[in-house]
């Protein structure tokens, strides 16, 4: 922790304070060793702090983008591409008076529920397939869920990106991708108008139409655009309008074909892959770099997934749907704590060589010794590296 926060002052000229730091890091510690719900409670009774000061310290401000870059930083291959990534997420939540309650859509049940939403906006490593939750939003519940003419939450989704590409940029990213929710004009229009690429899923009847290639026609008018609408059952006219490019490496049963077609919907040329599965089930890739590699574009859309996994490990292992917080800012502190309590989590998971779930469990016997040394008078510090300490570590260690 304390390598971050001098890196953050180096890079982003941030200094948090002495007793920020030092919550910081008993919070982080609660975290990875509680055993149950994160809340402020439980907090409380997995450090040496006081119920009132977790909920005090939350209604202060942290910037948790630089710290999430930060971390990031520290672990990045510099010559690695990344790639920006974004996807929403219903969290469960009753009651009648916390911020942000409302109807969202949740996928485990398949319609809208009572909860909250937020939207985490992260970067992924292409090469070592490693995902970083850079900013975790709430979704304001009075936003329609339609795109129409007026403000949407759509809008307000790409208000996190417009907020967060100039740092982004700056570390590389070019290409953003996101699932076929947010295949939709505002969302081709504000990336590519920021300078970036969208990678998207299109509809599998989506309309499309294929380039002319052909000789220019002799006299006066407008040169031939287009060369017909692109049909979508035809699989013999796809397997000759596009070009074949391969099979995936890990299914190759699945065919690879690609062209650059143009979309009246987006108003706009985009790149178009089409991978058709061995019982001719088909899934429509897109991708505003026209240029790009075919292979490029699946294997970007599919590290697309790996934010999901941001998401689901900091529901199981940081708390995201725990917070017993009803106001805006203790939510917002909360959500984003999660994320980077993940980030850490994986980053300390990997260097320790075990799983998440065996990196909490060392925390918590890590914690207990900590207890006992300071219920029984002995010494607070204690020798780590002591074989019969590290045995009571790594007590309950799962084979990985």
């Amino acid at each position: 922790m304390s390598t971050i926060f001098r890196k953050m002052a180096d890079i982003y000229n941030y200094q948090v304070g002495f007793w920020q730091r030092q919550f910081l890091q008993e919070l982080f510690r609660a975290v990875f060793s509680l055993r149950g719900r994160v809340n402020f409670t439980n907090l409380a009774r997995f450090s040496f702090f006081h119920e009132q000061t977790f909920r005090r310290h939350f209604r202060k401000a942290f910037r948790w983008v630089w710290f999430n870059l930060t971390v990031f930083r520290l672990r990045r291959h510099p010559e690695e591409p990344i790639i920006g990534v974004f996807d929403c997420s219903f969290l469960p939540k009753s009651g009648t008076e916390t911020w942000g309650l409302g109807r969202f859509f949740s996928s485990l049940a398949g319609k809208p529920q009572k909860g909250l939403e937020v939207s985490v906006l992260g970067i992924v490593a292409t090469e070592s397939r490693r995902a970083f939750g850079v900013d975790a939003t709430q979704t304001p519940p009075d936003l329609s869920a339609d795109q129409t003419d007026g403000y949407s939450r759509v809008d307000f989704y790409l208000e996190q990106i417009t907020d967060l590409y100039d740092q982004l940029a700056g570390l590389g990213v070019s290409y953003w991708v996101g699932d076929g929710f947010y295949a939709k004009r505002k969302v081709f229009n504000t990336v590519t108008g920021l300078g970036g690429d969208l990678i998207t899923r299109l509809r599998s009847d989506a309309n499309l139409r294929y380039l002319y290639t052909g000789p220019p026609k002799d006299g006066p008018g407008r040169p031939k655009q287009y060369d017909g609408k692109i049909d979508w059952d035809d699989q013999e006219v796809l397997t000759r309008r596009f070009d074949e490019v391969g099979r995936l490496p890990d299914q190759p049963e699945v065919r690879v074909l690609t062209t650059v077609a143009n979309s009246p919907h987006f108003g706009r040329d985009l790149r178009v892959v089409l991978l058709i599965g061995p019982g001719g089930e088909q899934v429509i890739l897109a991708s505003t770099d026209r240029s790009q590699h075919a292979e490029k574009v699946v294997r970007y859309y599919r590290l697309r997934y790996q934010i999901e996994f941001v998401i689901r490990d900091a529901k199981q292992h940081a708390g995201l749907t725990h917070c017993q917080a009803r106001s805006q800012e203790k939510l917002d502190f909360h959500l984003n704590m999660s994320v980077a309590a993940v980030n850490m989590l994986r980053l300390l998971a990997q260097k320790a060589d075990c799983s998440l779930r065996t990196y909490r469990r060392e925390a918590y016997n890590r914690l207990l010794i900590r207890q006992l040394f300071s219920k029984l008078g002995l010494s607070a510090e204690y020798d780590r590296t002591d074989p019969r300490i590290q045995s009571v570590i790594h007590t309950g260690r799962m084979a990985v």
